[in-house]
This record gives structure tokens, C-alpha cells and sequence, in this order.
């Protein structure tokens, strides 16, 4: 044989390796998964914290969730940096903490934990953000994960078993309600005897829901392969011929209800958690309301202790592999050096600081990551898929009374004027300013968090609490955004104190036990969202959750790997909005970084947990 052919045969063996190291480096997400690997931040179960009583030092809480940020507090030798300590930034930086990673998180606001933390004032407690989590029940994937990152160290209370009511004609004469029962069966039932008419519709409608579970794997993994591969496989039309369910994510929420059903006050009551992610059914994907239907299946359940547990208990597993989580730090600028990220600048009054790592990991938002960085950087290109999601009014209720003696429910109430979701919407928001202090609040979300948590009487006794939400432009009070919190003046304060008492005088039609028992009340409006969460108009979901958002090419970019080198992504818009949407985003972003196949190690461990409580059981 010639010496061409013998350098040709001996090569081909190191050639042939080389191949398919490239294809496992490139196509890591398809690997098997290996539960013992050193590299695997799950392979055991985390119970360190578990059945430890909750902390009511608050001196002691502070020292976790409020220590500030000052260059001597700054762990030497970075891996990575996190801005923003919302639930996305702090999942992202407790996975990479198991996986031996040094991570420091950044967080703007006095206290870590984004949506998951809560104030007091007046001996009165509340959570901001966290009003009720599905599939929390032992075992499941989501509370492995959870009790993963918290090292076991937050307990679940299950809800009622009616864990939401819908009410049309709020406060009317006409006043109808629609329990939602947990269990898909159960609800099934209850909607089929409302309904008798439309059996068949609501059997078809739940049999979709069941196939769109698998459709959350498809869109992480095209967030997760090589972009090339992920472009490759929706223009060839390969996708939509695997699992054209798919399809249901470019499909409006009313588009598939009025496909589906003739009776208007059944797609509504189908329709009514809307604003869980704030986008109308006209225009919001019926894949993320599925997704939201789906995880609510089985009920809610809420953290023992209030939200601010889930960040009390994160903060420790980041701090073991010698990070930390610092307030009062904001990032105002990432650096970059020849096109690659490779720090973040703080500014504190008229200090800059720069901290430098490898790796920069944004949980600030689409829209705030993009400010952060120098024009043309690149990243703009993914706003061409997105818009600003809505912005919201929450009032926060203390009242004289125990919930019991004020027969408060364990449940949630969306009580609405009229079952035309859309046109109420579209009317309220198109109100102009000087009318919406006497307008009627069409759409209102009403949480008794007093009545969830077992622990609130032992620790505020004789006092319940409401929280009401409900969506308010952020046009509406645009012009003070410039103003200095707590210094917007004398009108701003008129218009948002007007807004916050129409919504507890119709909570009191509601709940007449509740007429004369206010001794508290605070306010925030989409001013108060920019302030203490970061949000650029005062959105609390993130980027809108509409069809253009969930189309396949907007699933594929919107992935954890920008297209800025060193920099990733993480949190509600990686994925879709909610707690364990931003937490996921999480997942995605520590996968990608780690170039493992984080859900499957998961899935791995969570089958282990559930044949361990099986056998428990049976013992």
C-alpha cells in the first residue's frame, strides 16, 4: 500500500475521535445521564435543613437576605457573577454553587429574593410575588428541585382543595361562582355539570392540555441545542411533523377556545388565570395557559413562613462554595473586553466598583440586560421577538381580626364585572387618567396569605391579611417615574390611594365580613414594580407571553447563551414567567454553562425519591 493509504487508515481512528468528541461537546443535552458523576450537582438528595424550625430572629434573617454589598464582602477568585436575586438568578447560582462554583449575586434592591420576598410594617407581614406554587407534593420534579436548591429547608402548605374561585357579575345581583377543584378529574366533573352541554368540548379541551405537557421539553431543548441545529430543525419543517402540538404555542388563548366550545362563560372560567402571566386570551399563547393549567392540576401549595423562606434558604448553598448574595449593589454596566463579557460595574452613590469573572449571568431581564450592555452589542436582535409585559396594581390589606373570626378563605378569588375577559380588559386599560380613581376595577385577584400559612397566627396573632391585585398600564403613572419614591407628590398619591380603595370597597361586596376591620393599607402601582424589582415599565412576568414570543424561532433564541461571549441569561424570559418558570430558566442557564443535561440528572433523582417514599410507605 501506498504511504497515503497508511497515513489515510492510521488517522481515521483519531479522526473518527475527534468527530464524535465535537458531537458530544455540541450535543451535550442528548447524553445519558450519569446519576453518580462527580459532575452531577443531584446526585444525592439534599435533606441538610430539613424539619429545622423557621427562624423568627429577624436580626438573623437579615444577616442572610440583607447583607450589603460593600468590595471587602466581595469573594476573591470569582467562577461567576449573578445580577439580580430574583428566583432565576438565585436557582442559576445555587446550582453552579453544588457543582463547586464560586458565585456572587447582585441584587439592586435592601433584601434578596426578587418576587419571593416579603416586608412587614405595622405588625402586619406580605408577600409581594409568591401567591401559590403547583406540583409541590412530595417527589415531584419541581419540589426536588426546590428542596435541591433550599437544602430541605422550606415546608409546603397544600391549599384548600378548592384552591380558586371565579366570579362573574362581581358584587351584582347576578353573581355567579365556578370552584376549581384540585384534580384533574375533579375539575373535569365540575365543569361537565355546569356544562352538561359542552361534555364532549371539555373532555377534548383536557385531553390537549395532557398531550401539551411534553411540549415544555421540546421548547427547552431548542433552547439547549447548538442554535444551528435548533434553526435547522424548524425551517425544515422537521418539528412541526414530530409533534405538531407545537403549533398550539402560535395560537392565541381565544383562538382555540371559541374553536372548541359555543357557551362564552365556559371559556372564561377556562380562561380566568390569565393573569397569572398578565397577556389577554386574545393575544396570549394557549401554550403557556396550558402549561399554567397543567401545573395547577393538582392545586397550589405556599411556602410555611411566607416567600422570603425560599431565598432565606437558597443563600446558604450558594454561601458553601464560598459565594455570596449582596443588596444594594447595582449593576449599571457589564464590561467587556475584545467582545467578551468579563465583569460588572457597581455603583454606589459616586463610587464605581468593577468586579471581574469568566462568567457574567443576567437575571435583570431581556430588556435590562440589553441597557447594560454597549450599542451593537448583539443581544438587541432577540427584542425583535418581545414586548413589555403588563404592569400591575397590588394592594396590601391588614386587618383587626383573626382568619378565622373574619370566615377568610384558604382559597383564591378572580372575581371579574363581566365573562367577556377580552373587552373588559381592553376597556379598563384604555381609561383615561383622570377616570381611573372612580372606575370600576373589572378584573381583580384576591389572596388571604394569613389563611395559608399555619404559622401566621403564632407569629401575628389576632391579624389577618388580603392581597389584591389587579393590571395597571404603566402610561398611567408614567409621568412621576422620574420622581423619588416616596416624594411623588401629593396628586400621584391621590390617584393610586383612589385606585386602592374602589378595589377594597368592591373586596368588601365580596366579603362584607370584612366592612370596617382595615387598619392597614400600602400601594404598588408599576412605579413601586420599577423601584424594588428592577422591572423597566413596572412589568412583573417579564416580556409578554403572546403568540410572537412562544413562536418557534423566539423559542429557539431566547436561550440562556447570548450571543455575546461569557454572558448567559437566566430567568423568566430564558423560559416562561411565574416561580418555577424563572426557576427553570435557571436550570436551563446552569445546563448550558455545565453542559449537562441538568433535567435529566432531575428526573433521575426525583424517580429515586419516589421509590424511597413509596417504600417508607409500605414499611
Amino acid at each position: 500500500m501506498s504511504p497515503l493509504v497508511w497515513v489515510v487508515l492510521l488517522a481515521a481512528p483519531l479522526l473518527l475521535y475527534l468527530i464524535y468528541r465535537y458531537l458530544r461537546a455540541q450535543f451535550w443535552v442528548l447524553a445519558s445521564t450519569d446519576t453518580t458523576s462527580p459532575a452531577n450537582p443531584f446526585k444525592s438528595y439534599a435533606r441538610g435543613r430539613k424539619g429545622l424550625p423557621i427562624e423568627l430572629d429577624q436580626k438573623k434573617r437579615d444577616k442572610v437576605i440583607k447583607m450589603s454589598f460593600s468590595l471587602d464582602s466581595v469573594p476573591a477568585s470569582l467562577d461567576a457573577i449573578v445580577i439580580g436575586s430574583g428566583i432565576g438568578g438565585l436557582s442559576v447560582a445555587a446550582i453552579l454553587a453544588k457543582a463547586g462554583k464560586k458565585v456572587l449575586v447582585l441584587e439592586q434592591h435592601d433584601q434578596a429574593g426578587g418576587c419571593c420576598h416579603t416586608f412587614i410594617d405595622k405588625g402586619f407581614e406580605f408577600d409581594v410575588g409568591i401567591h401559590y406554587v403547583g406540583e409541590m407534593a412530595e417527589g415531584t420534579l419541581c419540589r426536588v428541585l426546590v428542596d435541591q436548591l433550599c437544602d430541605s429547608g422550606v415546608e409546603w402548605q397544600e391549599c384548600d382543595s378548592v384552591y380558586d374561585t371565579v366570579v362573574f357579575g362581581m358584587g351584582g345581583a347576578n353573581q355567579r361562582e365556578f370552584p376549581i377543584p384540585a384534580g384533574r378529574g375533579k375539575l373535569v366533573e365540575s365543569l361537565v355539570n355546569r356544562f352538561p352541554q359542552e361534555d364532549k368540548a371539555i373532555r377534548k379541551f383536557f385531553d390537549i392540555l395532557k398531550r401539551l405537557r411534553r411540549s415544555t421539553l421540546t421548547m427547552a431543548l431548542l433552547k439547549m441545542l447548538p442554535r444551528w441545529c435548533s434553526n435547522l430543525v424548524i425551517s425544515s419543517g422537521l418539528l412541526a411533523w414530530t409533534n405538531p402540538d407545537m403549533a398550539y404555542y402560535q395560537t392565541s388563548l381565544t383562538q382555540v377556545l371559541d374553536d372548541i366550545f359555543t357557551d362564552t362563560e365556559l371559556k372564561a372560567v377556562l380562561a380566568y388565570s390569565f393573569g397569572d402571566y398578565g397577556t389577554v386570551p386574545k393575544d396570549a399563547s394557549f401554550g403557556m395557559q396550558a402549561a399554567l393549567t397543567n401545573h395547577f392540576t393538582y392545586g397550589g401549595y405556599y411556602p410555611i413562613g411566607g416567600a422570603s423562606e425560599i431565598a432565606f434558604n437558597i443563600i446558604p448553598t450558594i454561601e458553601a462554595a464560598g459565594g455570596r448574595v449582596l443588596v444594594r449593589a447595582k449593576v449599571n454596566q457589564i464590561l467587556m473586553d475584545e467582545g467578551k463579557a468579563v465583569g460588572v460595574s457597581v455603583k454606589q452613590g459616586h463610587t464605581v466598583y468593577d468586579i471581574m469573572a469568566p462568567l457574567i449571568i443576567s437575571d435583570a431581564g431581556l430588556y435590562n440586560t440589553v441597557e447594560l450592555l454597549p450599542p451593537a452589542s448583539g443581544l438587541e436582535s432577540a427584542l425583535t421577538h418581545v414586548r413589555h409585559g403588563v404592569g400591575l396594581m397590588s394592594v396590601f390589606i391588614g386587618l383587626d381580626g383573626s382568619p378565622e373570626e373574619l370566615e377568610l378563605r384558604a382559597g383564591h378569588v378572580w372575581a371579574f364585572r363581566d365573562s367577556d375577559l377580552n373587552a373588559i380588559t381592553a376597556e379598563y386599560v384604555s381609561t383615561p387618567l383622570e377616570d381611573i380613581a372612580t372606575a370600576k376595577v373589572p378584573l381583580m385577584f384576591l389572596s388571604f396569605p394569613s389563611t395559608k400559612d399555619p404559622t401566621y397566627s403564632q407569629r401575628f396573632p389576632g391579624k389577618s391579611t388580603v392581597a389584591i391585585v389587579t393590571i395597571a398600564p404603566y402610561e398611567w403613572f408614567q409621568e412621576w417615574e422620574n420622581e423619588r419614591v416616596l416624594r411623588r407628590g401629593d396628586e400621584y398619591i391621590g390617584i393610586k390611594t383612589a385606585l386602592a380603595n374602589q378595589m377594597w370597597e368592591q373586596a368588601v361586596e365580596l366579603f362584607p365580613k370584612l366592612e370596617g376591620r382595615k387598619v392597614y393599607m400600602d400601594v404598588g402601582t408599576p412605579l413601586s414594580n420599577i423601584h424594588y424589582l428592577g422591572t423597566p415599565r413596572g412589568e412583573v412576568y417579564g416580556v409578554d407571553h403572546n403568540t410572537t414570543r412562544f413562536s418557534l424561532q423566539a423559542m429557539s433564541d431566547l436561550r440562556p447563551q447570548t450571543s455575546v461571549p461569557g454572558l448567559y441569561l437566566t430567568g423568566q424570559d430564558v423560559f416562561m414567567c411565574g416561580f418555577i418558570g424563572a426557576i427553570f430558566g435557571g436550570v436551563l442557564a446552569a445546563s448550558t454553562i455545565l453542559k449537562r443535561n441538568l433535567t435529566g440528572d432531575l428526573t433521575s433523582l426525583s424517580r429515586v425519591v419516589k421509590r424511597e417514599a413509596a417504600k417508607n410507605k409500605k414499611e
